[in-house]
């Protein structure tokens, strides 16, 4: 008898966590990773775009697909004591322009992964001598270019590295 009363409720509740849980596993269908590679006196990262979906997803081609930025499109800080401090001064080349068009952003197939390397030394007021870094990314995503105000972000976890500056 017992049963029978909560039964419904326990229904209903799990079917609340089942579709939380599927809104959840469908923003994770986009995932932004990043490598460093601190070689030759270069900052080179790496980012890495994963489209686990059924559908095209694009990402700024600015990071995708070029080989140098426009603007601070990275969160870089310097670490110290085991913490992240305050971000480093971008330094690069600054570029004031008219909101992102569906020709700014690259697609990126369903099931598939993109990569693009760009040299963040230049662009970042990297101190000189021996130093600890963080480098965070956004991963601003779109899932469909008829749509650029619906930006989705899938952020890249944190990231830290060494860097001797000259």
């Amino acid at each position: 008898m017992h049963a029978k009363r909560f039964l419904p409720p326990l229904l209903l509740a799990l079917g609340g966590l089942v579709s939380t849980v599927g809104a959840v596993e469908t923003e994770q269908t986009v995932q932004h990773r990043l490598e460093v590679e601190t070689e030759g006196g270069r900052v080179k990262v790496r980012l890495l775009v994963e489209n686990h979906g059924e559908t095209t997803i694009y990402v700024p081609r600015e990071v995708a697909a070029g080989d140098e930025l426009t603007g601070p499109r990275f969160d870089v800080r310097e670490v110290r004591a085991g913490k992240a401090g305050q971000p480093l001064a971008y330094t690069g080349m600054m570029v004031k322009r008219a909101p992102l068009t569906a020709a700014d952003w690259q697609a990126v197939a369903p099931h598939s992964m993109h990569m693009n390397t760009i040299d963040i030394t230049p662009t970042y007021a990297f101190r000189k001598g021996k130093g600890s870094y963080e480098i965070r990314y956004d991963g601003p995503w779109l899932p469909d270019t008829a749509q650029l105000d619906a930006i989705r972000q899938s952020p890249a976890a944190p990231l830290r590295f060494s860097f001797t500056g000259r």
